[in-house]
């Protein structure tokens, strides 16, 4: 659904949008919101500002800082023995008795403390990256805790080698480890060798450093944490752990002899034989496929049919991918094809590919995310300032239901019905698209049946939904001079083309709402759309009930 929007979103989506952190999806409904909603984008420039002030600051008084003589001496073995002796004396006492001693005024002692303050935030402000990464570090052992692996592959990549580990205490015994030279590479920087890519080996890496910077970022795989010591073998180290269940995925580690190490986890379902392997890295020309003299002497495998991709639909259904998710399904090459587009997030990829795991004439594939474009603020001013004047419909829908507030909490109620309606609608018209009256005829009973139970589920959902819109339009629009037109819905011999019909009718009825919204523009003048949307209802109910109709005869 093109024209619905979301309610106020939340002020970490903010955040996320303004980071081109949230989903293509999710970020098109923030941009089409603040559009129309001066309070979010309010609140939205606030969040701008602040991110500029933040930005002005690192560059006007961080960068105007004096480097430091010399490095810090390590002072944490005298730390023990000052904090025992003034164990049992508040900090704030400790530091204010010089001043005490000295006969200070008091507001030289006030100026002293709000520096002190000034300070404290200002190093915990320079902390922030390192708190977090150990933060995450943390997070992700506990989870590799409470779920551990037996034993998994991870894929090992240098320079000139390319082999394939496999980690973990129920790990088949293999031959002499492949990689010496990557391991002695290990050993020398203390870094655990026996379960390099997790999430515990990084952190006891990391904790043994004296000096380290660290960045935590957001990429499409989750978050990622870049390491850099000051000293020792390793000259960074960079891990990247899921968003879902913070599982790392993939890690580089940076020698400072210029050697470099990737490791990459290697998804369960792959088909590599399990061992170690080791190819060095060399080009393989590509050869024109040649036409085989003769037949094959071995028979091709089973070939997907109608049966399989409903299957794989209803497979689907059970995870709610088939309501909003960028998921095509489709039979090629003997297989159904569901195909993941970029806005998919890494959690449902993983709940799809669960989902649809036990399938063997299934393939999956994912496009790789892209982050959001973060409009530029010439591009939110002309979309959200004043020079478009707001709707006549909407400024009579505001002033009936008694003001900007109630005009609010009217739409994002309107919005969440009217949206959840069109997701039920999309996915019904792909039932009917995909098993029209002919194709349908040609399943067996038993998927005639998943197919009926399917669309009944649908046309439930969306009866609810409907009744909700009527009941939240219906008074005010009546209110506003509108009455509903007597329709009739076409009569139909089956469900499938009844589709169409009610697909044509909730397109109509979402056009008008997102006109008295305001959210479109009208192409002509709104003051009969009070009739209008109220006859769209009625008619969206006519082909409703017919479609139900149908459905309940089988």
């Amino acid at each position: 659904m093109s024209s619905f929007r979301m309610r106020h979103p939340e002020e970490i989506s903010l955040v996320r949008y303004l980071d081109a952190d949230l989903p293509t999806r999710e970020a098109g409904k923030v941009a089409s919101h603040l559009e129309s909603c001066s309070q979010c984008r309010a609140e939205f420039e606030a969040l701008q500002s602040t991110v500029a002030d933040c930005a002005s600051y690192r560059q006007d008084v961080l960068a105007a800082m004096p480097a430091p003589p010399a490095e810090w001496r390590d002072l944490y073995r005298d730390f023990s023995r000052i904090d025992e002796s003034l164990a049992h004396e508040p900090l704030l006492v400790r530091l204010a008795r010089p001043l005490v001693h000295a006969g200070a005024p008091r507001w030289a002692m006030a100026a002293v403390m709000a520096m002190l303050v000034v300070l404290g935030v200002f190093y915990q402000l320079r902390q922030a990256p390192s708190v977090q990464a150990a933060a995450l570090l943390k997070r992700a052992i506990a989870t590799a805790e409470a779920k551990p692996r037996l034993v998994h592959r991870i894929r090992v990549r240098t320079g000139n080698l390319d082999f394939t580990r496999v980690i973990g205490p129920q790990a088949p015994l293999t031959p002499a480890d492949a990689g010496p030279s990557v391991e002695a590479l290990f050993n020398l920087a203390h870094y655990d060798w026996n379960d390099p890519l997790s999430a515990r080996s990084f952190e006891q890496w990391r904790d043994r450093q004296i000096h380290t910077t660290d960045e935590v970022s957001t990429v499409a795989a989750g978050y990622r944490i870049r390491t850099i010591p000051s000293e020792g073998e390793i000259a960074e180290a960079t891990i990247t752990l899921e968003a879902s269940d913070l599982m790392p995925v993939d890690e580089r580690i940076e020698f400072r002899d210029k050697e470099w190490v990737e490791l990459t986890d290697i998804a369960e379902s792959t088909t590599e034989s399990v061992g170690i392997t080791v190819a060095p890295r060399v080009e393989v020309p590509v050869r024109a496929a040649e036409l085989p003299s003769r037949p094959a002497a071995f028979a091709p495998g089973p070939s997907a049919s109608i049966s399989d991709e409903l299957q794989v639909l209803s497979a689907l259904h059970e995870v709610e991918a088939d309501l909003g998710d960028p998921i095509e399904v489709s039979l090629a090459n003997g297989k159904v094809l569901v195909a993941g587009r970029a806005g998919l997030l890494p959690g449902r990829q993983k709940k799809i590919q669960a989902a649809l795991a036990n399938m063997p004439l299934v393939e999956m594939q994912f496009d790789s995310l892209q982050p959001a474009a973060v409009p530029s603020q010439d591009a939110l001013s002309s979309a959200g300032g004043t020079a478009n004047p707001r709707p006549v419909i909407q400024s009579r829908v505001e002033k009936q239901l008694g003001g900007r507030a109630e005009f609010e909490r009217f739409s994002a109620q309107i919005l969440d019905s009217a949206e959840d309606a069109m997701k039920r609608v999309y996915a019904l018209r792909t039932l009917a698209q995909k098993f029209p009256s002919d194709t349908e005829s040609q399943l067996d009973a038993k998927d005639r049946e998943l197919l009926t139970t399917l669309s009944r589920e649908h046309t439930a959902v969306l009866s609810q939904k409907v009744s909700t819109l009527e009941n939240l339009l219906l008074p005010t629009l009546s209110s506003l001079g509108g009455t509903a037109a007597l329709v009739h819905a076409t009569p139909h011999a089956a469900w499938q083309p009844a589709v169409e019909d009610l697909f044509r009718s909730s397109a109509r009825v979402d056009k008008l709402v997102s006109i008295m919204l305001g959210m479109t523009p009208s192409d002509g003048s709104t003051s009969s759309l009070p009739t209008e949307l109220l006859s769209a209802l009625k008619d969206l109910q006519s082909n409703l009930d017919d479609c139900q109709r149908l459905l309940a005869a089988r």
